[in-house]
């Protein structure tokens, strides 16, 4: 089993991971900056493994591509929804909004991984509803903007966010464009300077928590 990770393609989902990994272990241990930060290489890393395989399908072994498709997918549900859920939880502290909310986001982002593995990409080369990749920037970003907002309403704020993402993940009116050739670059991009902004901002959520 461990030798499909000896594809390319494969081997960044692995890295991926490896980062997933540690932003839950820094958001569950009160470090919830950093752990963002880190799952956002986690994201970056989701969309090079796809750029990684188109560009050396003529190497890749005998069921490296499948076995990567189910690799992918699992990332997904862990950076995109996984991870989210738990966000919403620790700054929610308990609540029944964040309840809701992390009960929403789990669900209805398992019926859109399940409903794309089923589907797939439309004729046109699109996804149906928004991809849950959406959601770590969003939490990025929310988190970012965290000092800016009143810290009783900026649980709430998150809930409900998530609450509409959620509901946006299912809707199948909705066709959004996957994250491709230049765009690549650009999450990327993003992503660095995010997670850079995100380890820049622990030293005042300490002295906050202080």
């Amino acid at each position: 089993m461990i030798g499909y990770l000896r594809d390319y393609a494969n081997a960044v989902t692995a890295l991926a991971y490896l980062f997933a990994v540690i932003g839950l272990f820094l958001a569950l241990n009160g470090k919830i900056e950093l752990g963002v930060a880190a799952m956002l290489w986690t994201w970056f890393l989701d969309h090079w493994d796809g750029h990684v395989a188109r560009k050396t399908s003529h190497l890749r072994g005998r069921g490296a591509a499948e076995f990567g498709k189910s690799f992918d997918g699992f990332a997904d549900l862990i950076h995109g929804v996984v991870f989210p859920a738990v966000v919403i939880i620790l700054v929610g502290h308990g609540t029944a909004l964040s309840f809701v909310a992390s009960l929403g986001l789990i669900l209805c982002g398992a019926i859109r991984l399940s409903y794309f593995e089923n589907v797939g990409l439309t004729t046109d080369a699109r996804f149906v509803g928004i991809p849950v990749s959406y959601d770590t920037p969003l939490i990025a970003i929310l988190i970012l903007v965290r000092p800016l907002v009143p810290g009783t309403t900026f649980p709430d704020i998150v809930a409900i966010a998530f609450i509409v993402l959620a509901i946006l993940h299912v809707n199948t009116a909705i066709k959004v464009p996957p994250i491709r050739g230049k765009a690549i670059p650009v999450a990327t991009g993003f992503a660095v300077v995010a997670s850079v902004a995100l380890a820049l901002l622990i030293e005042p959520a300490l002295s906050r928590q202080g």
